[in-house]
């Protein structure tokens, strides 16, 4: 090997160092990140009552109410769009994020999704890997849970659930391709899933709030996603955004949800 090629081969390797030094010098401060997701219109999509009177389950399936309409939960008194997911990635592709040492064992081994009246709850949920997503059914009628991914990756199953039993699904990995849930038996049933291999990530609660809290300090990018639109913004969402993180508290002002061309 030349002379010229150990010097470039040295300068890269220096310049990595100095990009890996910086994301652990910025690693050392931490911060918690707050903000609110809100429907970018005046014209509230309505949360409709799901006509069930066909289904022979309609009894059991109303035992606590009308079934809504799950496609866009928002609400009317403050715009706020729930079950939407955010999360942090690196700026470079492949790169990873620095994480808090109080973060790096998953503190919670299993995450719930129950169908107690004909709906998941909840209806979209974040996990990291290693955790163990639990399909319960806690109704008085049969569901199944069928679940699907990237099938290189999440390929999925499907489970028939009794009344009063459960499924645990333990080898979900992270992916950048979300996780479908579906009961055939009742076909309004949707829900999603995220896989991450971090623990910067949220979905919004029924005011569109989010938290993560003991992100890294630095540049990154916040995503964000909502199974019936896909990205904020459309394809050129799929970048996010950029964020500057700061030790102590990072309020984010209120990122509006363009209504999805009909």
């Amino acid at each position: 090997m030349n002379r010229q090629s150990l010097l470039s081969m040295a300068v890269g390797a220096f310049a990595m160092a100095g990009f890996l030094g910086i994301a652990h010098a910025q690693g050392d401060a931490w911060g918690d990140i707050k903000g609110r997701i809100v429907w970018g219109s005046d014209k509230i999509p309505p949360q409709a009552n799901l006509d069930l009177k066909a289904n022979p389950d309609r009894a059991a399936c109303m035992v606590k109410g009308p079934v809504k309409d799950e496609t866009w939960v928002v609400n009317p008194k403050n715009k706020g769009v729930k079950n939407v997911f955010v999360w942090l990635e690196m700026p470079m592709k492949g790169a990873k994020l620095p994480i808090h040492p109080d973060l790096k064992k998953v503190v919670h081994a299993k995450l719930e999704v129950d169908q107690p009246a004909c709906t998941f709850i909840p209806h979209a949920v974040a996990l990291r890997e290693g955790q163990v997503l639990v399909a319960k059914n806690s109704s008085g009628i049969g569901h199944n849970f069928k679940w699907t991914g990237n099938p290189a990756i999440n390929p999925g199953g499907n489970s028939l659930l009794p009344p009063g039993t459960s499924k645990e699904i333990d080898d979900l990995k992270a992916d950048r391709i979300p996780i479908q849930i579906e009961c055939n038996i009742h076909p309004w049933m949707k829900g999603w899933a995220r896989v991450f291999d971090h623990p910067y990530y949220a979905v919004t609660d029924d005011d569109g709030n989010f938290a993560i809290k003991n992100a890294p300090a630095g540049d990154y990018r916040i995503k964000y996603w909502h199974g019936s639109a896909g990205w904020i913004g459309g394809a050129k969402g799929k970048d996010g955004d950029p964020i500057k993180i700061k030790g102590g508290a990072n309020n984010l002002e209120e990122k509006p949800f363009p209504p999805p061309a009909d």
